[in-house]
């Protein structure tokens, strides 16, 4: 009977990258119930979505749609379920066993293991070294645009489907057959049912894999180009059944396109596009260089976000790269036809493909305009607005070449003991490049006292947070509702009846507000003082003094403001005080153009 050979270093390897995340990470494991992965600038942590599958489940309700947000409307999430429902089964079984917070820092946690294990599975098998795989893997991993992913967007913390899809490519390189077509059919899935930008990212990356394969290898490349090009419009197909309920709904010149995200402003096309040190600055959250780079943020040399903009390559690996560039080039001949060169030329194409791709829609050269892909994209894919998060791409592809350059650097070594040496300090540099604490990156979403209060009520009603959210759904607030557990009419989506009645509502102080938040049954308002403090603007501060002389709003309570840092570790935002009102007023609708 035919023994299996089990390689112990892989089950090895994925318990390394586990105990390196909790290094990466500390001391998220430890808060993993009460926590979630975040940083001072984090806006948008989405835990709420994650309350609401499990709140469904109790309450034996559907999932696909909310009356307790946007209220009376409620929101509708049965888009959501059908573009990721993959991804959507993957949180309600999260949901289920867990409570809101375990469940987000779960799906963290696995994308940093699973990130470094896909980066050195494909690695290992490109250059058939397994310490080259784990250097690869630990770039990947760790790098300083997955970290600012994991703390802000959660969909786009998920980057470990990319190394994945590209080692299905390589294998059906290598041999076409159904376990090959069906690998890389599975992987593309993995990536397209969880984060679409990556999803269009996979479909570049497939095509400049397809041309570089036929430019090298012309006649071989027409089976393999076939079905990569049969692998990426299955998937396409997969995704426009799921979107074709919507599309054929929405007019692509209305708002309508807007408030499912169809279309997105091209001015965001400049803002949200990498400049010229945003590969080369260490992130401003590194605790030792992070200062040199804060004095960039907001500048045009490395851009305005301390999230889209951190896409720093390390210089360690940028040396590498590089070094394995110029030894690519002086090949000449019969040495340059070898599976390694084939490899190293595909990776130095992609990294320079992404890098275009992640640029503003043009360069202005003295006047004249040099267009960008992302220019001619835009009017293909108005959805996509932020290039700059091809930075993966370009830190997958240096990620690659940089272990190709430590594998000829420990090429010239003879004793094994050196090489793991060197291999491993070579990890240690990268983690150092790559670090992010003190402070710990970790927040503690505490409710405030306003919100015990508020759950203590009795009765059926809505409430209303101010400011209202008017451009996008505010997650504290949503997050806060997990607290309270009344309805809110905060969370609509632009474009949409509810937002434009948000819109009408904005100002609290004019007369025919109290009458409409009655209209929608609103008992109470939270008034967020510094939420119209921190703008700065005069017109806030006014409006703010003027809310107490409505006559229809009574103020019942006062909650004074509360810390917002602790321990090494940071709230969301320090809360300022909250004043409560009671609406007083006799139901009035609001008058609006347009229809519902």
């Amino acid at each position: 009977m035919k023994k299996w050979k089990i390689d112990l270093s892989i089950p090895a390897v994925f318990i390394l990258f586990g105990a390196l995340t909790f290094i990466m990470t500390f001391p998220l494991y430890f808060k993993i119930n009460t926590h979630i992965s975040g940083f001072f600038s984090t806006d948008e942590p989405s835990v709420w979505y994650f309350w609401w599958l499990r709140y469904a489940y109790q309450h034996h309700i559907s999932t696909a749609f909310s009356s307790l947000v946007a209220a009376p409307f409620g929101l509708d999430f049965s888009f959501v379920e059908r573009v990721y429902p993959l991804w959507t089964a993957l949180k309600k079984i999260l949901a289920v066993h867990t409570n809101e917070f375990c469940s987000y820092n779960l799906e963290v946690v696995s994308g940093f293991i699973l990130s470094g294990f896909f980066a050195y599975l494909l690695v290992r098998y490109l250059t058939k070294r397994n310490l080259i795989g784990l250097f690869s893997g630990v770039i990947f991993a760790f790098c300083p645009y997955h970290f600012a992913r994991a703390w802000q967007h959660l969909g786009l913390a998920h980057t470990q489907w990319l190394p994945l899809y590209l080692f299905a490519l390589f294998r059906l390189k290598e041999k076409v057959n159904k376990w090959n077509i069906v690998f890389a059919l599975i992987s593309l899935y993995l990536i397209f049912a969880f984060d679409l930008y990556y999803a269009y990212f996979s479909i570049i990356l497939s095509t400049i894999f397809v041309l570089y394969f036929l430019y090298k290898e012309k006649k071989e490349g027409l089976k393999v180009s076939f079905w990569v090009a049969a692998v990426v419009l299955v998937n396409i197909a997969l995704l426009f059944f799921a979107f074709f309920p919507i599309l054929r709904t929405i007019n692509i010149n209305s708002s309508s396109a807007n408030a499912w995200g169809i279309v997105r402003p091209f001015e965001d096309l400049f803002t949200q596009s990498a400049r010229p040190l945003s590969y080369f600055l260490p992130p401003s959250f590194h605790p030792l260089f992070g200062r040199i780079t804060e004095g960039f943020v907001g500048t045009s040399l490395y851009g305005t976000s301390f999230t889209e903009h951190s896409l720093y390559l390390g210089w360690l690996p940028l040396v590498l790269a590089l070094f394995v560039f110029k030894r690519w080039r002086r090949q000449k001949g019969e040495q340059a036809k070898g599976e390694e060169n084939f490899y190293i030329g595909f990776f130095i194409v992609l990294a320079l493909a992404a890098w275009l791709f992640s640029q503003p829609p043009w360069w202005n050269w003295f006047g004249l305009k040099v267009y960008m892909p992302s220019f001619f994209m835009y009017k293909l894919l108005p959805m996509f607005r932020a290039y700059c998060r091809f930075g993966i791409v370009v830190m997958l592809a240096v990620a690659v070449l940089a272990g190709f350059g430590l594998k000829y650097i420990l090429e010239k070594l003879k004793k094994q003991k050196t090489k793991i040496a060197v291999a491993v300090l070579a990890c240690i540099l990268l983690l150092f490049e790559f670090w992010n604490y003190p402070p710990f990156k970790i927040i503690e979403l505490k409710a405030p006292q306003a919100y015990s209060w508020l759950r203590n009520q009795a009765g059926d009603f809505a409430i209303a947070e101010y400011p209202i959210d008017i451009n996008g759904p505010n997650e504290l607030y949503k997050f806060y509702q997990t607290r309270h557990e009344k309805r809110i009419i905060n969370g609509t989506i632009p474009g949409t009846y509810a937002n434009a009645i948000a819109m009408k509502i904005a100002r609290l102080s004019e007369a025919d507000t109290a009458g409409n938040l009655s209209w929608l049954g609103v008992k109470y308002v939270l008034v967020h003082r510094e939420g119209y403090l921190n703008t700065e603007l005069a017109e806030d501060a006014e409006e703010l003094s003027k809310i107490p002389n409505n006559t229809m709003l009574k103020l019942v309570k006062s909650f004074s403001p509360e810390q917002g840092l602790k321990d090494g570790s940071f709230f969301t935002q320090a809360q300022g005080q909250i004043d409560i009102y009671e609406v007083r007023a006799a139901p009035l609708e609001p008058k609006i153009k347009e229809a519902r």
